[in-house]
Formats: C-alpha cells, sequence, structure tokens
C-alpha cells in the first residue's frame, strides 16, 4: 500500500452508503472499499446479492452486504433499521446519498411548481 493511502486507512472499519446502486453512491462505496472498509450497501432497487457493486467491492477484497430500502416509505425505513442494527452493530462510516431526482421538460416544471 503506497504511504498515503496507509494514512487514510479505513481499515477494519465499516461504511453504509446510501444510494450506492450506480452513480456517486457505488463510485464512494468503491473508494472506500478501496481505502479498506467493509461496504452496507442500500438502495431501493439494489439487488440482495449479485449487484454489480457487491462483486466490485467483493473483488478488492472486501465484504459487502446489500439491502433493500426505499427511504421515502417510514415504514420500509424502520424495517431496515432495525435490520441494519441487528446485523452490525457497530457503524463506523455513514454517507447518506440516497435521492430522487424529478426528471421534467421544462413546460411540465413551469405546470407543476408555478415557476415563470
Amino acid at each position: 500500500m503506497n504511504k498515503m493511502f496507509e494514512k487514510f486507512s479505513l481499515e477494519g472499519k465499516v461504511a453504509l452508503v446510501t444510494g450506492c446502486k450506480r452513480g456517486i453512491g457505488k463510485g464512494i462505496a468503491l473508494g472506500l472499499a478501496e481505502a479498506g472498509a467493509d461496504i452496507i450497501g442500500v438502495s431501493a432497487s439494489l439487488e440482495l446479492e449479485g449487484s454489480d457493486v457487491e462483486k466490485e467491492v467483493k473483488a478488492l477484497g472486501k465484504n459487502f452486504k446489500g439491502y433493500q430500502c426505499d427511504f421515502g416509505d417510514r415504514d420500509a425505513l424502520y424495517t431496515f433499521i432495525k435490520a441494519v442494527k441487528a446485523d452490525f452493530p457497530k457503524i463506523d462510516i455513514l454517507v447518506n446519498n440516497a435521492g430522487t431526482i424529478l426528471r421534467a421538460h421544462r413546460l411540465s416544471t413551469v405546470m407543476i411548481f408555478g415557476i415563470r
């Protein structure tokens, strides 16, 4: 390991990354794994086993556990919290990356939000 990575080693740490199925969240999960952290991944549509992010994290020699949760559903959120706390009594790093993007044409945006 190069000296710079040694200074920022996350070896032995556990990171929970929301929205990790693709994009920025996936990149963060892989970066944390590369730095030595085991990853807890959660996304509304994440495959519980065999996801691309799981395969890539495991290829880096780190552990991965995936969960599905729609954070817009309060009951689902509380169920997820209970499950992850039972599986991982200690989480060292939390990355809140989950979100939804409303993509609409300009005309739709004007009609929905009354923007002029």
